[in-house]
C-alpha cells in the first residue's frame, strides 16, 4: 500500500514527532482525507507501519524455522537460519525502525510490545516449538524449549544488534554474519546437542 510505504519513509526520516498526516499524504501522493480514511490518527498509522515492517522480516524467518531440522544436518540448518535472521534484522531499514520504536517506547509502550511480539517474541516462540519437536526426535536435548530458543536467539543476535544499535555499525559483510552464525551454532549445540 502506497500510504504505508510513504509513511514508513516519513517516520524514519522525521521521527514520530516530526511526522504529520499532511506530510504522509504528500509523500504518498494522496489527499490527507484518504490517509485518515485508512488510519484514524498518526498513532494508528505508526502502529501499522511497525507491524507491517516487522512482518516483512518475521514471516520469512518463521518459514525458515518451520523447515529447521527437516534435513540430515541440523548444524547446517541452524547456521542457515542464523545467517538469514541476521541479514533480515540487520537491514538498515529494520534497524532504523527499531531505533524509532525504542525512542518512542516511553510514550507508546504498545508499539514496543507489538514490535517484540511480532519480531523477537514470534521467533522465540517458533524456535521453542521446533526445538521441542527436535528434542522428541532425539536431535536436541532440551528440558525447557523456551529457554533454549531464547539462548539461540540471543547467541545469534546479541552482539550484532548491540553493535548496530549502540555503536552505529551500519554494515555487516557476509563473512561476519557467517562467523557470528558459526559461533552461535557451535555454542548452542555444545549446550543442547545430543550427548555422545
Amino acid at each position: 500500500m502506497a500510504i504505508l510505504e510513504a509513511a514508513t519513509r516519513v517516520f524514519l526520516d522525521n521521527g514520530f514527532r516530526g511526522t504529520s498526516m499532511d506530510v504522509v499524504a504528500r509523500a504518498a501522493g494522496v489527499a490527507k482525507q484518504t490517509v485518515y480514511q485508512h488510519f484514524v490518527d498518526k498513532e494508528r498509522l505508526f502502529a501499522a507501519v511497525v507491524g507491517g515492517a516487522v512482518n516483512v522480516v518475521a514471516d520469512p524467518v518463521s518459514a525458515e524455522i518451520d523447515r529447521l531440522g527437516t534435513g540430515d544436518d541440523l548444524a547446517a540448518d541452524l547456521h542457515e537460519l542464523a545467517v538469514r535472521q541476521l541479514g533480515a534484522v540487520l537491514a538498515p531499514r529494520v534497524l532504523a525502525l527499531r531505533r524509532l520504536v525504542i525512542a518512542e517506547a516511553g510514550r507508546f509502550p504498545e508499539h514496543g510490545q507489538a514490535f517484540f511480539a511480532q519480531g523477537p517474541g514470534r521467533t522465540i516462540d517458533g524456535l521453542a516449538a521446533r526445538f521441542a519437536e527436535l528434542a522428541r526426535e532425539g536431535r536436541l536435548v532440551v528440558d525447557d524449549p523456551a529457554a533454549a530458543a531464547t539462548d539461540f536467539n540471543w547467541l545469534v543476535m546479541a552482539s550484532p544488534i548491540n553493535e548496530a544499535m549502540l555503536l552505529g555499525r551500519a554494515s555487516f559483510p557476509a563473512a561476519d554474519l557467517a562467523r557470528i552464525a558459526d559461533r552461535a551454532v557451535a555454542t548452542f549445540l555444545r549446550a543442547y546437542g545430543p550427548r555422545a
